[in-house]
């Protein structure tokens, strides 16, 4: 009976023995031990003690299995995430006037849905933002106005901080001295800069210590620069010898700016101010308000450079479309994009006469200024044909298809 005993326990351990090296198989192991069997036992074993083991054992295995299952798991969610964070957000700058952010509009809308990058941008006016696009807060800017700009530009360019990839607001303009045409009208010899320097043209103008008002550059504009001067030269007022004569007063935003314009026109007052096209107020004053005249001015090639900033007037600007260098690495394929882009003035007044339309109303109904400009661009993709050639074949696919669900 002892004997009967002993066999049945030496083949347990040999069973435990198996198992031991099945599971090591199972855990991995390719070495292979030989065991000699004893063939008798001279101490008893358990069964109880057996079949703890066994389940430490098994135990053991599954906790691998899930650790195992679980890491495998990890690593795909890293490479999913790593895979979404590949196209990084790109900063658009987001300067303070309507032709610029309807730009923004629909650049961002390509960007974003044509090209799989999310956007997002950075408000302000021209001389901080542009600070912002050599440091690389910001990535993109839409109208960088030369030479209203150019020292910075030139150093920026040279610095290799930023690159310019195109050109914006094709056919503009800008004068510091406009006077509406109704003024001219009752007063023919009024044509010319120089007749700001006697009293019986300044007389017309609204007044500042004996000077005429000119409703001029914001603070922060390029434009400023040109009037005011700066190191590089004594600005328009003083080149042109109008210190004693002309004061510029800062209508402190854009939209203000227009207000002034347009309010000074409807009720047929005197004015003198500073304004740029293509625009939908330039368009409205010349087509539906009686029209504008551009005072006589020394010419840009008079200049040092072409430049306003010596004295004479501006010279037809040249709009660049400007990168951080950081974003050529990052995201090399929107060069291309944005060496194509060509906004004309038709361009321009059609996105910006829908704005001027609707987005009151968009206001109106909660939407913030971003939200308008972001609805100004769909419009101006749902409704126009040209900016299609801009982009590539399955680029505009994307577009079309997100367009489709606006």
């Amino acid at each position: 009976m002892i004997s009967r005993n002993k066999h049945k326990k030496a083949g347990l351990l040999v069973m435990l023995v198996l198992m031991f090296s099945v599971l090591a198989t199972a855990c991995g192991s390719t070495e292979f031990e030989t065991v000699e069997v004893i063939k008798e036992i001279t101490k008893e074993v358990p069964v109880e003690v057996v079949k703890e083991v066994v389940k430490e054992v098994v135990k053991e295995v599954e906790v691998e299995k899930i650790v195992k299952e679980r890491v495998e798991v990890e690593v795909e969610k890293i490479v999913e995430v790593e895979a979404v964070k590949d196209k990084r957000e790109i900063v658009f700058g987001g300067l303070d006037w309507t032709s610029a952010l309807v730009q923004n509009g629909v650049a961002r809308y390509i960007v974003e849905h044509g090209y799989g990058y999310p956007t997002s941008q950075i408000e302000g006016s021209t001389l901080p933002l542009f600070q912002g696009l050599r440091k690389g807060d910001i990535d993109l800017t839409m109208e960088i106005w030369l030479p209203n700009q150019a020292t910075a530009w030139n150093e920026a360019v040279k610095a290799g901080e930023v690159l310019p990839v195109g050109k914006s607001l094709e056919d503009n303009w800008q004068s510091s001295f406009l006077i509406p045409k109704y003024m001219q009208d009752a007063n023919p010899e009024l044509d010319s800069v120089e007749d700001l320097k006697e009293d019986k043209f300044k007389d017309l103008f609204e007044q500042e210590g004996g000077k005429v008002l000119l409703l001029g550059c914001i603070a922060g504009w390029g434009c400023r620069t040109m009037q005011d001067g700066d190191d590089s030269g004594p600005g328009q007022i003083v080149g042109m010898g109008l210190e004693d004569h002309v004061v510029l007063q800062d209508p402190g935003t854009s939209g203000a700016l227009a207000a002034a314009i347009e309010a000074a026109f409807a009720k047929k007052e005197p004015l003198l101010f500073y304004y740029w096209g293509p625009t939908a107020l330039a368009l409205k004053l010349e087509t539906e308000m009686g029209g504008l005249v551009d005072l006589e001015q020394p010419d840009p090639s008079t200049c040092a450079d072409n430049s306003p900033i010596h004295g004479c007037s501006f010279p037809p600007a040249e709009v660049m479309i400007a990168m951080n260098m950081e974003l050529v690495d990052d995201a090399p394929e929107l060069i291309a994009f944005f060496k194509n882009w060509d906004w004309s003035a038709v361009n321009q007044l059609a996105a910006e006469n829908w704005h001027a339309a609707n987005s009151e109303a968009l206001a109106d109904k909660g939407a913030s200024s971003e939200e308008v400009f972001t609805a100004t661009g769909v419009a101006y993709l749902k409704n126009n044909e040209g900016w299609k050639s801009w982009v590539p074949a399955d680029v505009l696919a994307n577009v079309e298809a997100a367009l489709a669900k606006e």
